[in-house]
Parts: structure tokens; C-alpha cells; sequence
């Protein structure tokens, strides 16, 4: 026999469903009863009651009803709180009685009562206030004349249900408070009850109770219902990670098999079963790009044949053209391995796209697919061209070892991230074509462009950019300046030494170690001039070449 394996959440599901159950469909009337009656009268002793009814001239039967300590006398037995209500107004009307209200009592199996008559047993003493009695609901009657409704408790519930009385109106409140009272005499257990009759009371006395106890219920469905989310979407990623688990093994080894010649054509069709469905074209998508990623050997022609005999080049072209960006980027990913043909044609349209994932995935698919013109795009950018992209594109420049062009022909872009890239791969191929276009972008206003073509201009020995260079030292950033510095180290000579002792003599601590730096290490005839400055200076610039020839350093 299969055993039930109960989790967490399954326990609070079942428990609170028999609980519920249990409360709702089975009344438990054998515990109380309950009656609608009109209360003329309660004291701490018995009262004669053939006294109270000469003096008061009343001819009902009369209860007498022993609760906590208190002797409560009832007339009548009624089906509606309205008829309580009207005869309470009429035997007042009729009799010397002060006052008489409706109540709703509950009557255990263990309360004695003695229904005494009228004329049958004699009473004497003084009504007490109904609000010291127990044990009963206090509902208010309707239409009492003023010189009857005299009890203080009814107009201090009216002040704190102000609110509530305004919202749904007196009468209204009351039956709602009746019906809850009622709903809980035939639903829940005595002991029970007598707590949830207590809450009602207290509800409608203090209506901020009601609105704590909506929060606690609201915070108590609000975590069952995340906890319930949380199981249930756990759940789900688990069957579908072991769904693509067993179909991405078995579609792996039908198409191994096909690539190594073991099976036909029409094998694969029959094997690869449920490939209609959107999951499982995924699942063969990504095996086939995998593919082609990691195996080659005459395999490179037969994985993309594969990819649109199964139709999925049209699953791609659908997502490439979707308006969730994620889906268009593996929309592209997908043709530009699996499906060239279909890439060039909506790649040219997201070159420039504002979203950066998209925008990237085009720009590497260009590069990846226009091996003759990798770069060609940069002259049509009109969206920047980020570091990520241009790591991703330099990545596969090198990988695929394509042709290197002539990144001088991009340095007039209006981008100047595009500008940068430029600059770099310049140096970085060691392109000394057109060093004029370096020079010229040396007026740049972007700081980071002026530091490439410093750089640039170290990197490729370009002479004819030292004056240049020297002519904007004295507005350039501190950065650029320690650039500018370095060059001199390279390519610097005997003309250089002034420019040098210059910045030696008037300039901040770290142009200063720097200079010192390209001075020493420029040549000897540089390191005797520093030697010599140092003399000078009364041996002022000895820390600063200290510092410089510290192999640390």
C-alpha cells in the first residue's frame, strides 16, 4: 500500500479544510439554546413576584432565570427580535413598568429555571440596572418613547460605534451582531462559543478590535497564499527542469547518432518525439547550437541543415522579431549559428536598437557574420557602443581570426565610445597609417579621447606629436599630464630636457616623480642632466630619484 507523504503545506491545507468542515456542517445545538424575550427586571435575592406584579400591574407569566449571581426576570417568548422590540414598547405603554427591554438569553442544560405565574408567587424590590446582568445579548429596541430609554450602556456603545452605526445604520448593526451570535450558538461548541460571543460583544463596543482582527486574518491568508505560491512554483520548476532533463538526453543521443551516420532521416523524425511543442524546440535549439559551438569536422554544414529541416529557423525568425527583448536576442543567437541566411536579413534592423542587449547581440552577429568588413557597421552607428560590446566584439575579432581593417576610417564617428574603440585597436595592431587623424583628435573635448591619442601617440612612436603634446600640457587633466610625461620617456631626446626641468622645478609631486622618472630612465645623458639639476637643488630632487629607481616602485 502506497504510503501519503504529507509536507508542510499539505498539513495546513488538510487541517484547516476538516476544521472548517467540522465547524460548518456540523451544528452543535445540544449545547445551548437560545431565546428572544423582554427583561422587566433583575436583583441579587429573589423578589416576590406577586408583589412586583400588583405594584407594577403586570399580568405576563414571568421567568425567573439564576445566572452569576443574579436573579433576571423575563415575560414572553418570541420568534423575532421586531415583535420583542414592539411588546417591550407596548407593556410599558400598558403597565407601571419603568422600563422592559428585548433580550436574546442562552440557556444551558445546567441552568435551572422556574416559570413562575403572575398570580402564583409573591415578589418584593427594586429593579437593578440591565446592564449588570449576564449572559445576554443587549439588543436596543426600536421607536421606544424618551421617557423609556433611559440605559446609559446603550448610549455609550451608540458614541464608540459612531462609525460603524453612521456606515450601515443602527438597526442593520444589530442584526448583523444577532446573526453572528446566532450563527455561533449553532456552529461552535459551548466552550468555544462562549469566547466568539465574548468577540462579538467586544466588536461592537470597540470597532477597532473588528479592524485588528481583519489584519490578522488578512496577514494570515497573505502568508498562507505566498507560502502556497512559493510551493507551488517550486514545484513546477522542478517537473520542468526534469522535462527538459530527459528529453535534452534523449534528443542528444537521436542526433549524435544521426551526425555519426547510425541512423536516417526518417529515424530521427520517428524518435524525436513531441518536438511540436515550444519547450521541446528549445531543448533541440540549444543541443544544436551546443553542437555547432563544440563540434567540427564536416559537421559544421550538417547541424544548420538539421535546424531548418526540423522548422525551427521559422520559431527563431518569430522570435527574433518579438517584442520581448530577451526573446529577440535568442531569437539572433540561434540564426547567426544555426541560420546565416535569415540573420543578415533582420540583423542590419536592431544595429541600433535602444534596448543594450539587443543593440549588442546585433553588433556581434555583424562581426560574426562579415568576416571581409567586420567593422563596417561603426560607420552607420548612430546608438552607442558600449564596453561590454566592444570586449565581446574585440573577443571575437581574435577568436575567429578575421582580417583586421583600417580602424582609422572609423575615427571620425560622432560616438565617442566608437571613437575610443578605435583608438585602442589602433594602438593595439600597430596601425601608423594616417597618424594625423590621431593628432587631430587630440582637440577632443572628452578627456579619455585626448588620453588614448597621448597614448596612441607612446604606443606607435609617433615624433611628429611631441610638440603637440607639450602645447597642451599646461590645460590638460592631471592624468593626461602624467601621460603626456611618459611619452617623453619613450621617444624623448635633448630637446625634451627643458620641458622636463621644467615641470621638475614648477609642478605638483607627482608630475615631479614622474619627470624625474622619464629623465632617468630616458638616457644617460638624461640621467647625468638629472644629476646635475639635483646638485642644484641642493640635493632636494634625492627622494624623488630614490623613489623612481626603486625596483618596488
Amino acid at each position: 500500500m502506497k504510503s501519503i507523504k504529507f509536507t508542510c503545506v499539505k498539513l495546513m491545507i488538510y487541517s484547516a479544510s476538516l476544521l472548517v468542515g467540522i465547524l460548518v456542517m456540523v451544528p452543535f445545538d445540544g449545547y445551548t439554546n437560545q431565546k428572544i424575550v423582554v427583561q422587566i427586571g433583575a436583583s441579587k435575592t429573589a423578589i416576590n413576584i406577586q408583589d412586583f406584579v400588583k405594584q407594577y400591574n403586570v399580568s405576563d407569566s414571568i421567568t425567573e432565570v439564576y445566572l452569576g449571581g443574579w436573579y433576571q426576570y423575563y415575560v414572553g417568548n418570541f420568534e423575532t427580535i421586531k415583535q420583542a422590540t414592539d411588546y417591550s414598547i407596548e407593556i410599558v405603554e400598558k403597565t407601571k413598568l419603568p422600563m422592559a427591554y428585548p433580550r436574546i438569553i442562552e440557556v444551558a442544560d445546567s441552568i435551572q429555571q422556574q416559570t413562575q405565574i403572575s398570580d402564583s408567587v409573591p415578589i418584593t424590590d427594586t429593579i437593578i440596572p440591565l446592564e449588570d446582568s449576564i449572559k445576554t445579548t443587549i439588543i436596543k429596541p426600536q421607536n421606544i418613547p424618551e421617557t423609556s430609554v433611559k440605559n446609559k450602556r446603550q448610549v455609550a456603545l451608540n458614541k464608540n460605534n459612531y462609525l460603524l452605526l453612521n456606515l450601515i445604520g443602527e438597526e442593520k448593526a444589530l442584526q448583523i451582531k444577532n446573526n453572528l451570535i446566532i450563527y455561533g450558538d449553532k456552529h461552535f461548541p459551548f466552550l468555544l462559543n462562549r469566547f466568539y460571543r465574548r468577540v462579538v460583544e467586544k466588536i461592537f463596543v470597540y470597532p477597532i478590535i473588528l479592524l485588528l482582527i481583519l489584519l490578522i486574518l488578512f496577514f494570515i491568508l497573505n502568508v498562507i497564499f505566498v507560502v502556497l505560491v512559493l510551493y507551488y512554483s517550486n514545484k513546477s520548476k522542478n517537473r520542468k527542469e526534469r522535462y527538459i532533463k530527459v528529453y535534452r538526453t534523449m534528443y542528444e543521443e537521436v542526433l549524435l547518432s544521426y551526425l555519426f551516420g547510425e541512423i536516417d532521416w526518417g529515424k530521427v523524425l520517428v524518435k524525436l518525439k513531441k518536438i511540436s511543442r515550444p519547450l521541446n524546440k528549445k531543448i533541440v535549439s540549444t543541443i544544436l547550437f551546443n553542437f555547432q559551438d563544440n563540434l567540427k569536422g564536416g559537421m559544421d554544414d550538417q547541424i544548420p541543415e538539421i535546424f531548418v529541416k526540423l522548422g525551427l529557423h521559422k520559431s527563431a525568425l518569430k522570435a527574433a522579431k518579438s517584442a520581448m527583448y530577451y526573446k529577440k536576442v535568442q531569437g539572433m543567437r540561434d540564426l547567426t549559428y544555426l541560420y546565416s541566411k535569415g540573420a543578415l536579413e533582420i540583423i542590419p534592423d536592431y544595429l541600433n536598437d535602444s534596448n543594450d542587449l539587443v543593440r549588442a547581440e546585433a553588433q556581434t552577429s555583424y562581426i560574426r557574420l562579415h568576416e571581409d568588413k567586420p567593422f563596417e557597421f561603426l560607420k552607420t552607428l548612430t546608438s552607442p557602443f558600449t564596453r561590454w560590446t566592444q570586449l565581446t566584439a574585440f573577443h571575437l575579432f581574435r577568436l575567429h581570426q578575421l582580417p583586421v581593417p583600417s580602424f582609422v576610417d572609423y575615427l571620425d564617428s560622432e560616438h565617442p565610445n566608437v571613437r575610443n574603440f578605435c583608438l585602442q585597436m589602433i594602438s593595439f595592431f600597430q596601425q601608423l597609417e594616417n597618424a594625423s587623424e590621431i593628432f587631430n583628435l587630440l582637440k577632443s573635448p572628452v578627456e579619455l579621447t585626448r588620453y588614448l591619442c597621448i597614448k596612441a601617440i607612446n604606443d606607435l612612436r609617433l615624433y611628429d606629436g611631441k610638440e603637440l603634446i607639450k602645447n597642451i600640457y599646461s590645460d590638460e587633466t592631471e592624468k593626461n599630464k602624467l601621460e603626456i610625461i611618459k611619452v617623453f620617456r619613450t621617444i624623448g631626446d635633448e630637446n625634451d630636457f627643458e620641458f622636463l626641468e621644467g615641470i621638475i622645478q614648477t609642478d605638483s609631486i607627482s608630475p615631479k616623480t614622474e619627470a624625474c622618472r622619464s629623465m632617468y630612465y630616458m638616457n644617460n645623458t638624461a640621467r647625468e642632466r638629472l644629476e646635475d639639476l639635483n646638485l642644484s637643488f641642493e640635493k632636494k630632487l634625492a627622494p624623488f630619484i630614490a623613489h623612481v629607481t626603486d625596483l618596488r616602485n
